[in-house]
């Protein structure tokens, strides 16, 4: 069975770079790309007294000069990898999980924002029900860089890949797929374990020697046989970091001071959520991280990508 990813767009300038992600991600695969466009007219924009639109006619001639664009879109991408499309009509973050469960798709690629608008470094709220709920991992593409206002596709790279990690099974669930990109593009792991620290450990001194420095003592002893371990069967280049304090802000931190291009993380782990409901800790750094997060679930329940050399 071909494999199929799933590129959600608006035509906005972010959604265009989701495209541009998913391509090589495609060519390296050998999986297919579905276009999604879902047409949505909210009914209180027609109702005002400026406005004389009748909601149907509205949303079919919105319908229309989609069909065109996401047309147009599709037959640019065709130009270097076969590319199918689907246009709904309805709630947009609905539409994309629903697509993505009805087509069997295994990668969602989706920017974190372009639906809403928003501009400012946070999910926009397709993006963050998308996440939450795909039945698949997803990756996000922050729109707010330099190259994705300015409407410029980036050079595609996947040289350094982070691996947030908590030691808890769940978290651990990140390691397959990190691994198996790093193998396909020859990209190197980092190994990141944050120890959060006590409240009154920040007063310093003598007390944090007591709380924190035990802690990363043993996570880097564990890093490194977690990350010997895997480098022997994988023949991946790793290395490991420990750091101290919120573990958000230090992954978005870590991924930026090494230049990282793609943070692997599991939907789950720091906050021991049980449900498909994604994690705090990954939930802020989809919001914040400057590079591609990818969100996968819970490996109890998925297995790791399969794809031949």
């Amino acid at each position: 069975k071909r494999k199929n990813i799933l590129v959600p767009v608006d035509f906005s300038d972010c959604s265009r770079q989701a495209l541009a992600y998913a391509l090589p991600f495609a060519r390296q695969f050998r999986a297919g790309i579905t276009l999604l466009h879902v047409v949505h007219v909210h009914y209180y924009a027609t109702s005002s007294d400026y406005a004389t639109y009748d909601y149907p006619e509205l949303l079919e001639e919105t319908r229309r000069a989609g069909a065109k664009q996401l047309g147009d879109l599709a037959r640019s991408g065709r130009k270097v990898h076969p590319v199918k499309t689907v246009i709904e009509t309805g709630h947009p973050g609905s539409l994309i999980v629903d697509t993505a469960k009805r087509l069997g798709i295994e990668l969602i690629i989706v920017s974190t924002h372009g639906w809403t608008g928003v501009k400012r470094a946070l999910l926009g709220s397709t993006a963050e029900h998308v996440v939450r709920y795909a039945p698949c991992p997803v990756l996000t593409v922050p729109g707010r860089t330099p190259l994705a206002q300015s409407g410029q596709a980036p050079p595609f790279k996947l040289r350094k890949i982070l691996v947030p990690l908590d030691f808890s099974k769940v978290s651990e669930g990140a390691l397959p797929y990190a691994a198996f990109l790093a193998v396909r593009f020859g990209a190197e792991l980092t190994l990141l374990h944050v120890v959060q620290k006590f409240p009154l450990a920040y007063l310093g001194g003598e007390l944090m020697n007591q709380t924190i420095v035990p802690f990363m003592k043993q996570a880097e002893t564990d890093l490194k046989r977690l990350a010997g371990s895997l480098g022997k069967s994988t023949g991946v280049n790793i290395s490991t970091i420990t750091r101290d304090g919120t573990p958000f802000e230090e992954i978005c931190h870590a991924a930026k001071t090494l230049d990282v291009d793609l943070i692997v993380l599991t939907t789950h782990g720091y906050t021991g959520l049980k449900h498909v409901v994604i994690g705090s800790t990954a939930e802020r750094v989809v919001r914040y991280a400057d590079c591609p997060v990818l969100v996968v679930r819970d490996m109890a329940r998925r297995r790791p990508p399969q794809g031949k050399g």
